[in-house]
């Protein structure tokens, strides 16, 4: 999947320029976004996944459930990514589901305490996701997950899933903006994702310490929806 990612950018500023993040609850503040976003950057720089789903998903979150009974801090949103696309004759195919969730955000220092980012296979609900150490978007049924903390001198330390679960009972979305450049469309649509996910997850890189964590959003949060369609010269 990484090839798409340059090719795709010039689709992704027209397709923000074209939404607008409006009065709404659950929108999040910049600085917020850009911590759980430096947070990520730093604790998945060598993932190889994850450098193409930060261009391709990160210009479009703006939005995040606050999740009851976790405190008043703690936030979440749904991604579903459906790349179906040819390059160079090559057909890439991938469905993808993820969950991205933080607490503790610090406007004083711009961190994040926590962040939790599960991602499996498979788009149309029911997903149910066995998580482990990697996973392979093809391979249906499986799973990863990643627990990081931030400290307010911005270290982080990250564990890597062992075993979990996700799932992602239903899904609904509006009607996509689709935008279209040079040969490939990129359709954007916001939604709604239920579900829950379990983690058991050892540090990086020594596995000395073990953390678990779980959400369970069966009552729906903010989701967002992204299509690749089309051909690239």
């Amino acid at each position: 999947m990484k090839r798409f990612a340059p090719l795709v950018a010039a689709v992704l500023v027209a397709a923000c320029s074209s939404q607008s993040t409006g009065v709404d609850p659950d929108g999040i503040d910049g600085f917020e976004k850009a911590a759980v976003q430096a947070t990520l950057n730093t604790a998945l720089s060598r993932d190889s996944l994850y450098p193409t789903l930060a261009l391709l998903v990160f210009p479009f979150i703006d939005r995040a459930s606050h999740l009851p009974g976790n405190g008043d801090t703690t936030r979440a949103v749904g991604i579903q990514l459906d790349i179906d696309a040819t390059q160079g004759g090559v057909h890439v195919v991938a469905q993808l589901s993820a969950l991205l969730a933080w607490n503790g955000y610090r406007p004083t220092s711009r961190t994040v305490d926590s962040v939790f980012f599960i991602i499996g296979s498979g788009l149309t609900p029911p997903v149910s996701d066995s998580l482990r150490t990697s996973f392979s978007s093809d391979t249906a049924g499986t799973g990863t997950g990643f627990a990081i903390h931030q400290a307010p001198d911005s270290i982080t330390s990250t564990w890597l899933a062992r075993a979990g679960a996700l799932h992602i009972a239903r899904n609904s979305y509006g009607s996509g903006i689709s935008q279209t450049t040079g040969g490939i469309t990129l359709t954007s649509a916001r939604g709604s994702v239920a579900g829950d996910y379990h983690m058991t997850a050892r540090l990086v890189p020594d596995s000395s310490t073990q953390v678990t964590a779980a959400t369970n959003f069966a009552g729906a949060i903010q989701a967002l929806k992204i299509q690749i369609r089309g051909t690239i010269p």
